[in-house]
């Protein structure tokens, strides 16, 4: 048997059906009256467990899905770091294992991290759709909802993987990506073709169909409502997609689906402090002291590795760097010559969540939209809700209402970079508009990559190719 992620996944199953009873499943909590989620979280395995006893029981198979969430969740902290550093808002002061992600040139060797884990927390969602197809009687009504997270944890790990390995869509949707990985873990195979952008995009939008999303949940600000796939994150994702499209008529009827939840604009420190969930909050993912967010611990706050580019950053514009904005405030710190953020705070124990999608990202990308459509009212009426609920009008610098044309879409561009900084979307923002990436603007080292310069994605790794006779490893 050859070492490839696919067969690790399979060989390696009962280790993992052990393992994922780590994070059982919040409905049990909120149904037992459990006092926290890290109450549970922390619980040992059930050791010695199969598929066929898992799937005997409707909690134990909600259990399960608990693991399909794990796994992927297990996948952010280094993807949104890789994201980070790619972008143009940090440098590698110290060269950590992030400098070839910073400086643009990842090796086929050491790109593999991202792929096997997003593949890996493919193979779970797989394995758990596959397994549920035979226990429809013993999930009931609840078994189309179950299929629909499942799917959704699918389609979000294959966006992640197009966004970090393929070309941007715009530019050529017909352009090699990656494979498309729908049936189980074992019989997936090594021999799978990449298949195209475009591709990638239908298989997901498949699988967070209007049929699909029906089935989800509309819970909201609430455990279960945050750390679950609903029908507002299942649009939160398409309307990404449509992002990555240029489709702005959908990404605006995405963006007006999402409103109808009633999501609204909260505290932005709240979202970054316990219990993590608002009303802004549409998926976040949850970590505890045995499954650990590392983002705070090993490159923001305590090493302080990943540091603000002085030269391109956000913070180096002073209409984003002003004191009596929260974001600037509240949420950096300047631990010596250079500024990092402050989102992720515990270092010690990396129990701070992981926010994916927020009402803020939404109502931005509206923004972005409205004004791709020519309704530059609208582009400003998004943006200013957004920037005012960090900065009145009374204290900021930048007058949001005469802005128009060129100025008016660098500032929704440098809103969200403001906004997000430090939540993996930047340098996605970069690559899905085919913008060259440009940091250190002016430095003797500055860095300049093109569309088409080979550094501007992630290489297929070696891993893979040299396991899968029919990838081609120039994507």
């Amino acid at each position: 048997m050859n070492n490839s992620i696919y067969n690790f996944i399979h060989t390696e199953k009962s280790r993992r059906l052990a393992s994922i009873f780590k994070t059982i499943a919040v409905a049990t909590a909120i149904a037992t009256g459990t006092s926290s989620c890290s109450d549970i979280i922390d619980k040992d395995p059930i050791l010695d467990t199969s598929e066929s006893s898992i799937f005997s029981s409707k909690s134990q198979i909600t259990n399960y899905l608990e693991g399909v969430y794990k796994r992927l969740g297990d996948a952010l902290p280094g993807y949104f770091m890789t994201t980070e550093m790619r972008g143009d808002e940090f440098e590698d002061l110290v060269q950590n294992g992030n400098l070839n992600s910073y400086e643009m040139n990842v090796p086929v060797s050491g790109s593999s991290g991202e792929w096997n884990n997003l593949y890996k927390a493919i193979g779970e969602a797989n394995d758990f759709l596959n397994n549920l197809a035979n226990a429809k009687d013993i999930v009931g009504e609840d078994y189309e909802r179950l299929r629909s997270e499942a799917l959704f944890v699918r389609a979000l790990s294959h966006y992640y993987l197009v966004v970090l390995y393929a070309r941007t869509y715009h530019l050529n949707p017909s352009a090699k990506a990656v494979p498309i990985r729908i049936g189980t873990a074992a019989t997936s195979g090594n021999n799978l073709a990449a298949s195209t952008i475009e591709e990638v995009h239908q298989q997901i939008f498949e699988d967070v169909s209007d049929e699909n999303i029906s089935h989800l949940s509309t819970e909201r600000n609430s455990l279960k409502g945050v750390t679950h796939a609903t029908q507002a994150a299942a649009h939160a994702l398409r309307q990404r997609l449509y992002l990555e499209r240029w489709d702005w008529d959908n990404v605006i009827e995405e963006g007006k689906k999402i409103a109808e939840f009633n999501y609204d604009l909260r505290s932005l420190t709240s979202i970054f402090t316990s219990p993590y969930y608002t009303e802004e909050s549409i998926l976040s993912f949850p970590y505890s002291v045995n499954n650990k967010n590392s983002l705070g611990s090993n490159y923001y706050l305590a090493n302080s590795r990943a540091l603000e580019d002085n030269y391109s950053g956000i913070y180096a514009l002073p209409l984003y760097s002003q004191e009596a904005d929260i974001r600037k405030s509240a949420l950096t710190v300047k631990p010596n010559t250079h500024i990092t953020i402050s989102k992720y705070t515990d270092v010690s124990s990396g129990t701070d969540w992981i926010p994916v999608f927020r009402y803020a990202e939404t109502l931005l990308n509206l923004s972005e939209a409205y004004y791709n459509k020519g309704n530059e009212g609208k582009a400003k009426e998004y943006l200013s809700k957004v920037r005012r609920r960090s900065i009145s009008a009374e204290d900021d610098a930048l007058d949001i209402e005469p802005l128009t044309g060129e100025e008016l879409k660098e500032a929704i561009y440098n809103e969200r970079r403001l906004e997000f900084v430090g939540e993996g979307i930047r340098s996605i923002d970069i690559h899905r508009r085919g913008d060259t990436f440009d940091k250190r603007k002016g430095a003797v080292h500055e860095i300049i990559v093109k569309p088409t310069d080979d550094g501007y994605i992630y290489p297929i790794p070696l891993s893979e190719t040299s396991q899968n006779k029919l990838i081609k490893a120039d994507n």
